[in-house]
């Protein structure tokens, strides 16, 4: 298992530790270098030297990103490693400094357990040359085997702590996420319900009063002769039923259009219908291609944004006629919706607050998608929105 250095913090937090250890024991290497006898000491300095430049060169980068580079520098190592111990013997404890990078500059477990063999070897063959003595041998073999079992058991150990670590981080990130997709969805699911309740208050108190004084104006007008007062009752009448068309109006525009069991050009087909029986409006539905890969959520959005482009159409447009289109094509879902009404201008639309326009935008953009709304006075207005098509999982 390979780690992801952008989510292994652990290891990231600890590279200037690494290269602070990794100076440390070249100056002391240094010192014992210069302080002691060894006959070759000078071709030992000479493979530290190789070995430290290029730690300095490649070392940074390759700790954060596991790559060619990595192996780059454990190649020099071992091979500076061996030639060092060959001329200083008693340079031995850089194996403390070696043993570790093998895991810390590797990409997988298999990667760090043979640079940790080939680093062994290294110091088998150098202090073996380095000594002259072929009885320490055993000796020496004994201790890089101990040596190799110790530093491949904890490199192990500490690789399964830092999976376990990604893992955690993963999962956290997850419950994140999932959170705020729940936090999300309670508010729409808040904002639909508070939008149907309005709608319920809008047809039971004021639809319904305007309903009967309707009925009470064309009551009083039937019975009173020609004059002042027929005339007052018939004004009355026709100012109820503006009203009762508002209140309709909006009670349509803020009642929520059921998806479940259905599709959603069939919701659009019943959509198009109430309102040409309510208003009027002859309303013709394309649905040019198979919406079938369109997530519910973009489906609520399309089937807002046309409830909402009707509504105005139907409030302020004076159309005759609409088109609804609905199309998905390159992963992406565009609904649009143009009147031959009175039109819209640019003014118009930067100045659109509350449920209307403004509405709109922000749910389409909440859900990754594109709004836009064109116009001008006496040719029409096309609604457009486009989300991108997500495939359920």
């Amino acid at each position: 298992m390979s780690r992801n250095p952008a989510t292994t913090s652990w290891w990231v937090r600890s590279v200037p530790g690494w290269h602070a250890a990794f100076g440390l024991f070249v100056v002391i290497a240094a010192l014992v270098l210069l302080i002691g006898d060894d006959a070759h000491r000078l071709r030992a300095a000479v493979a530290v030297g190789v070995v430290a430049l290029t730690y300095a060169l490649l070392g940074p980068r390759a700790a954060r990103v596991r790559d060619r580079r990595s192996r780059i520098y454990l190649a020099v190592l071992v091979v500076g490693l061996t030639v060092a111990l060959t001329g200083a013997p008693t340079l031995s404890f850089l194996l403390f400094v070696a043993f570790p990078q093998t895991w810390f500059l590797t990409g997988s477990r298999r990667e760090g357990t043979l640079w940790t063999v080939a680093v062994a070897l290294a110091g088998l063959t150098g202090m073996t040359v380095g000594y002259g003595d072929s009885a320490r041998t055993v000796d020496i073999a004994v201790s890089m085997l101990v040596s190799t079992a110790f530093t491949c058991v904890l490199g192990i150990w500490i690789w399964q702590v830092v999976s376990q670590s990604e893992e955690r981080a993963a999962l956290i990130t997850e419950l994140e996420n999932t959170r705020v997709e729940l936090a999300a969805a309670h508010h729409a699911a808040g904002v639909a319900a508070e939008r149907a309740r309005l709608a319920a208050d809008i047809h039971d108190t004021l639809a319904q009063g305007f309903t009967g004084i309707v009925l009470l104006a064309q009551s009083a007008a039937a019975t009173a002769p020609p004059g002042p007062t027929r005339a007052q009752l018939e004004l009355i009448e026709g100012s109820a039923r503006a009203g009762l068309a508002e209140a309709r109006t909006l009670v349509a525009a803020m009642s929520p259009v059921d998806l479940e069991g259905t599709t959603l050009a069939e919701a659009l087909r019943r959509l198009a219908e109430r309102v040409s029986r309510e208003s009027g409006v002859a309303v013709d539905v394309v649905v040019a291609e198979d919406l079938r890969g369109l997530s519910a959520g973009r489906q609520v959005v399309l089937l807002r944004a046309a409830q909402e482009a009707l509504g105005n159409v139907r409030k302020h447009a004076g159309a005759r006629r609409v088109q609804v289109r609905l199309v998905s094509a390159d992963g992406t879902a565009t609904l649009e919706v143009h009147d031959d009404g009175v039109g819209i201008t640019e003014q118009d639309v930067v100045a659109a607050t509350g449920f209307g326009l403004a509405g709109m935008r922000r749910r389409v953009e909440e859900a990754g998608g594109v709004f836009e709304v064109v116009g001008e006075p006496g040719g029409g207005t096309r609604l457009l929105v486009a989300v991108p098509a997500e495939v359920p999982a």
